[in-house]
């Protein structure tokens, strides 16, 4: 089988990379009877635009019954790269590189890479002829979408942030139509372009609507099943702050007796003899339904995908934005949240001093836990995945 010749991209054993849309209703198919429909996914550079787009494509291969050809185009060295040949997909990489510091050499390379990844982009569809462009943000998704728009390609836009990122602001005007994840968006935007957006929420990477009991869950990673448990993350990469808190405040939960899920990141390497005593330490977890049914609470950054996650999965969390992050988009997303009473927001600097009395705090107020727990049933979206790929099919079903 050649490259773009793999139709019904759906996998049903993936491990740890396998993405399950999570339908509450029936799908209804839709046909494209004369040839395949395709697709060409722009998405990487993290796993927060990458996971939701992926989520897509499986949702798009259900649909139409496998009468498909769903391809991606990324960069070499990010995380794509990885992930996405492991669903099968083919793939395709582009010289893009995101900004980097304002006087390097990178930087000063960069418009010459912007158009070289434009023209690649533009050689990549023409080979291709998708019938939609479905691009998930971040800097890999401008000469994929500007490449779509001057072929006339149908273009798409999946918008995980509160606050649009600058590469979707440019390609709205270009858009057929953007999916927003907040209905905060549409304020960002110009009332042209408010008229393209709809808000079905984020597509999240895995089936959380049915978590493990939370007996048995702490019971598989050794711990008691009857402390509260506080499940902390920073993502892939870790979080230094988010670390040094959590290292510095790990005596002071012992002797409370809660116990600590803390994954760090590989920016941090923890010592073996602190998985002692109710305290599990690890660089990466491969299996975040288990972390999530073993806590009572969350502690993490405040990306897209992980408030998704935490709205199908009804846990108390305090979120702690990363503030170096584009358009400070992880604030934006906190306050989302935090304004509605679904979550505490703690700020950054604060967050050494503040995390244990904080968590502590919540353990213990259980009126408070219930609170949140209802105030994040707006923001469960279960079926934006299925939401999104009908709207993508629809559209491009009739436009045929």
């Amino acid at each position: 089988m050649q490259r773009g010749q793999i139709y019904c991209i759906l996998r049903e054993q993936q491990g740890q990379f396998h993405l399950n849309t999570m339908n509450t209703t029936p799908t209804k198919s839709i046909s494209f009877s004369e040839k395949p429909f395709k697709a060409l996914f722009a998405a990487g550079g993290t796993g927060g635009h990458l996971f939701p787009a992926i989520a897509v494509a499986e949702e798009l291969a259900h649909i139409t019954e496998g009468n498909c050809a769903l391809e991606f185009i990324g960069t070499a060295d990010r995380i794509e790269a990885t992930i996405v040949p492991k669903h099968g997909y083919p793939f395709y990489t582009i010289p893009i590189a995101g900004l980097q510091k304002l006087f390097s050499l990178a930087t000063l390379k960069l418009p010459v890479r912007i158009l070289q990844s434009v023209i690649k982009s533009r050689q990549i569809l023409e080979a291709t002829t998708p019938d939609c462009v479905i691009c998930a943000g971040a800097y890999l998704s401008y000469p994929v979408g500007l490449a779509a728009s001057q072929l006339g390609i149908p273009l798409f836009l999946m918008e995980s942030n509160a606050f649009p990122g600058k590469t979707i602001k440019r390609l709205a005007p270009r858009a057929t139509r953007i999916y927003a994840t907040f209905e905060e968006s549409r304020r960002h935007f110009s009332p042209s372009i408010a008229g393209k957006i709809e808000v079905p929420g984020n597509p999240v990477r895995s089936n959380l609507s049915d978590l493990p009991d939370k007996t048995a869950a702490r019971l598989a990673l050794g711990l008691a099943p009857d402390k509260p448990t506080v499940f902390i993350f920073g993502g892939s990469l870790g979080a230094r702050s988010i670390n040094s808190a959590v290292l510095s405040s790990l005596e002071q939960f012992r002797a409370a007796g809660i116990q600590v899920l803390w994954q760090t990141g590989k920016s941090y390497t923890p010592s073996p003899n602190m998985n002692t005593d109710g305290a599990l330490v690890m660089q990466f977890v491969d299996d975040m339904r288990t972390m999530y049914a073993a806590a009572d609470m969350i502690v993490s950054r405040a990306g897209a995908t992980t408030i998704a996650e935490l709205a199908i999965i009804r846990k108390p969390a305090i979120l702690v934005p990363f503030p170096q992050a584009a358009n400070d988009h992880q604030t934006g997303n906190a306050r989302a949240l935090a304004s509605e009473g679904a979550a505490i927001m703690l700020p950054d600097n604060d967050v050494k001093d503040r995390l244990f009395s904080s968590v502590q705090g919540l353990l213990t107020n259980s009126h408070a836990q219930e609170a949140m727990k209802r105030s994040l049933e707006p923001f469960a979206k279960p079926d934006a995945a299925r939401d999104i790929a009908t709207g993508i099919l629809e559209y491009c079903r009739e436009r045929r």
